[in-house]
């Protein structure tokens, strides 16, 4: 397991998405400023979430799903994880890797979702959003029988919301030899999905 933390691109562990961009990057694409923060499985054992969030969704899923339940369970779960905190010394980091620096897209590697932030200070908010609003009932339910998420980087790149990009799109599948959808911010990529996965 990689230690929690916030780690430039070329220092980040190279797994899924992330091992695409610095590829990526690797052959001469453009590639937004990006940082690989890995922050999640820290906070979550440090505030005993795992165990509390458990503890609000049970009875909720049975021969049939209590809705009534789920919406309670729901609310307090997103409430559990927004009023928890990740250690003092880690939002430091996170804030000076990124000082003088922004505006922000904040997603999880792999996924489409994203946070925007104007300041390192907004985009330490937009983490931790990004940690709660896995707990809404609609990613709940979409991740069901799975209560507790998969902990994923979550990377933090400079860049504003990024378009697909046809034409990088079809010069990076030609590069790396597999086909892989672009989405890039003045030129720069941000985010590459692959329909095959990796």
């Amino acid at each position: 397991m990689a230690e929690p933390g916030i780690a430039p691109l070329g220092q980040a562990p190279s797994e899924g998405e992330v091992a695409l961009l610095k590829r990526t990057q690797a052959l001469g694409f453009p590639v937004a400023p990006t940082w690989a923060a890995r922050l999640e499985e820290e906070f979550f054992r440090l505030n005993n979430l795992e165990e509390r969030l458990k503890g609000l969704f049970q009875g909720v899923f049975g021969v049939r799903i209590d809705e009534e339940r789920l919406l309670w369970a729901a609310e307090e779960a997103v409430r559990a994880v927004r009023e928890s905190y990740l250690l003092p010394e880690r939002a430091e980091a996170f804030l000076q890797a990124l000082k003088g620096r922004g505006p922000f897209l904040l997603r999880y590697a792999g996924e489409g979702g994203f946070q925007k932030a104007g300041t390192p200070q907004e985009a330490l908010f937009a983490l931790k959003r990004l940690f709660w609003e896995r707990f809404r009932v609609e990613a709940i339910l979409e991740r069901y029988p799975r209560l507790i998420p998969p902990f994923t980087p979550v990377l933090v790149q400079e860049a504003g919301e990024a378009l697909e990009d046809p034409f990088l799109s079809l010069d990076l599948s030609r590069a790396l030899g597999q086909e892989v959808v672009v989405y890039a911010w003045r030129g720069q990529v941000v985010r590459i999905e692959s329909p095959y996965g990796g």
